[in-house]
């Protein structure tokens, strides 16, 4: 289940201005726990396959998630980004919410998470995703570090472990970047490949130095934090965290996929001519 959630990132933009527009609605509300027909006819402008909806579906899945502690804001984001939850019962919602519960991150915490990314309520296997969460908890070390990558990276849910693990070991080993940073950026969200070329290019302009492996994870760096690495377009990261132009980076992309591909190639070389010997 984990593996068919998709996080397009374009989607997800879209979807926050969209959640931006129906907290201001609900700001005006007079009586924000109140669903007003107001505010089912501005979320119908926001997303017009609500308009298929009864007011009664409205009325049931509000008090539903109120119920569970979520106001009528955090509602209207949630069904004007997810319209599909108005028609689930409100046996299938509390099992959603039951099931994100299990993760251990906290009513407040879990709330601000599925009202930014309401496709988590499409989540339906507990085991799966519990493992998962394990999985993020053994090498974040807690479940609040958990909830921060998944606030920044919710695509994590459809990486694989192995995929995960090479970028962090890449991040923390390579580039020598402890878990505090790591969690406040989409650092996990970039390929491998992309990771290391954005490093690699920093480190052979002069503009990032590993720390020493046993140097003190509080002292100062002048290298930029991870978010500036990686939560930027290619144009701004050329232009504003590397000093260069645009066309500089997507040159130096070329070459290093080539270097990649001819150093990959050669230990496969090395590696066969070693299994012939044997």
């Amino acid at each position: 289940m984990l593996r068919k959630l998709l996080f397009n990132t374009q989607i997800v933009l879209r979807q926050q201005k969209k959640l931006q527009c129906t907290r201001n609605l609900a700001a005006k509300a007079a009586a924000p726990k109140i669903l007003e027909p107001v505010h089912i006819e501005e979320a119908i402008k926001l997303e017009p396959t609500l308009s298929i909806y009864t007011p009664e579906l409205w009325r049931r899945a509000h008090e539903t998630f109120q119920n569970h502690g979520l106001e009528t804001v955090n509602f209207l984001r949630i069904v004007t980004a997810n319209p599909t939850v108005l028609r689930r019962t409100p046996e299938r919602i509390i099992s959603s919410l039951e099931i994100w519960r299990a993760c251990q991150f906290g009513e407040t915490l879990l709330h601000l998470l599925l009202t930014k990314y309401p496709e988590l309520l499409d989540v339906s296997d507990s085991h799966e995703l519990l493992s998962h969460v394990g999985f993020l908890k053994s090498r974040v070390s807690t479940n609040k570090n958990v909830w921060k990558l998944l606030m920044n990276s919710p695509d994590l849910l459809a990486q694989s472990e192995k995929s995960i693990e090479e970028k962090v070991d890449y991040i923390m080993d390579v580039m020598r970047i402890e878990v505090p940073e790591l969690v406040k950026s989409s650092g996990l969200s970039m390929s491998l490949e992309e990771l290391r070329c954005r490093h690699e290019f920093l480190v052979r302009l002069g503009l990032f130095k590993p720390r020493a492996p046993k140097a003190d994870p509080d002292e100062p760096t002048t290298n930029h934090k991870l978010y500036q690495i990686t939560d930027t377009s290619e144009k701004t990261f050329a232009t504003k965290i590397c000093h260069v132009t645009l066309p500089e980076f997507e040159a130096f992309k070329d070459l290093h996929a080539r270097e990649i591909e001819r150093k990959t190639r050669k230990r496969k070389e090395e590696e066969d001519f070693s299994d012939d010997e044997e």
